[in-house]
């Protein structure tokens, strides 16, 4: 068995899968053909993509271009060891697991490939799974503070700013992933018996239905009316972008767009002191601060997983509900009437 002829009649369909490796191998000279190859098509989500796309890039930028088909868990090592000497454990991990699933993704375009995390010492991967100790719930807004910001942005009377107002007002009041929302379109919108839901493609390729503001829908409504001075029809999205240049036209508002003017809102918001909290502006700040909303204006965690629609109990918990607050109030209740 020492040539692929012989290989083939022993493994049938060998001999293609070898040689749709080597023109994989020979295909792969840039980081651009590691998009083309590896990424692109793969039916990732906006936010699963972009994050293959940060730990990849970094990786590669590393090894000097070497090709992820030569990887080696001794390459992965090293670049962790660099990680950590320049961020936290934490973001090390989500790098190493960004890592990780881009390998695994390797499988769908090459079912004889093997990651290196799979032939990885178990030493070395405890090593990469460490992780700084403490409670890694991300902040939300409070209730002040989501007020605040929506009365500020509503101040804003142009066209970008009303549709600012809209966008971020539709997502604290919904829970929506920003890529959920930018993929409505009003045909996906309805209103039974009073009550308004959307019916959708969500996270995972899952058919999703998600309930709605009321008066949400109605800013988003008279947002769409300032720019078009029309009704939406059916099969039109929510949002569209701002045409920047004469001869430009609107299009449907993209992912990226949206995070760029959450990111945006929220750095004008905090230079005008309107959230005088460092905290880090992004369209999935807003779903945990409407995870959080709920929950601290009594409503009960099972039904909180409902409408995230988050199959994990414990992830809703430990990643979208933050819920500090002193104990000096619950203790006065307590002891309050005693020591006075």
């Amino acid at each position: 068995m020492n040539d692929l002829a012989t290989i083939e009649k022993v493994i049938p369909n060998i001999g293609g899968a070898l040689k749709r490796a080597a023109e994989l191998f020979d295909s792969v000279h840039s980081f651009a053909d590691i998009e083309r190859v590896f990424l692109r098509g793969q039916g990732l989500s906006p936010n699963t993509y972009r994050a293959y796309l940060t730990s990849v890039k970094q990786f590669y930028s590393f090894t000097n271009g070497l090709n992820p088909l030569q990887v080696t868990p001794a390459d992965i090592e090293r670049f962790y060891d660099d990680l950590i000497a320049h961020v936290d454990r934490n973001t090390a991990y989500l790098r190493i697991r960004g890592l990780k699933k881009f390998f695994a993704g390797i499988r769908n375009v090459l079912p004889i490939y093997t990651s290196p995390f799979e032939i990885m010492p178990k030493k070395l991967q405890r090593k990469l799974n460490t992780t700084k100790k403490g409670n890694r719930t991300k902040a939300a807004l409070t209730d002040h503070e989501i007020n605040a910001l929506l009365a500020f942005l509503r101040a804003d009377s142009t066209l970008k700013g009303k549709q600012n107002y809209a966008a971020m007002y539709m997502l604290v009041t919904s829970g929506l992933r920003a890529s959920e929302l930018c993929s409505l379109r009003w045909h996906d919108i309805e209103n039974v018996d009073g009550a308004w839901s959307a019916r959708f493609i969500g996270k995972g390729n899952k058919e999703a239905e998600q309930e709605l503001y009321a008066s949400a829908i109605e800013t988003v409504r008279d947002t769409f009316r300032a720019q078009f001075r029309r009704q939406p029809t059916p099969d039109e999205a929510l949002f569209w972008t701002v045409p920047q240049f004469k001869g430009d036209t609107p299009r449907a508002m993209p992912y990226h767009t949206l995070w760029y003017r959450v990111k945006e809102a929220g750095e004008n918001a905090k230079k005008a002191e309107v959230i005088q909290r460092d905290i880090q502006f992004t369209p999935h700040l807003f779903r945990r601060s409407y995870a959080t909303a709920l929950y601290r204006s009594g409503m009960k965690i099972k039904a909180i997983q409902e409408k995230t629609r988050h199959a994990s109990i414990d992830t809703l918990v430990k990643h979208y509900i933050h819920d500090e607050e002193p104990a000096t109030p619950y203790l006065d209740k307590v002891f309050g009437s005693i020591y006075v």
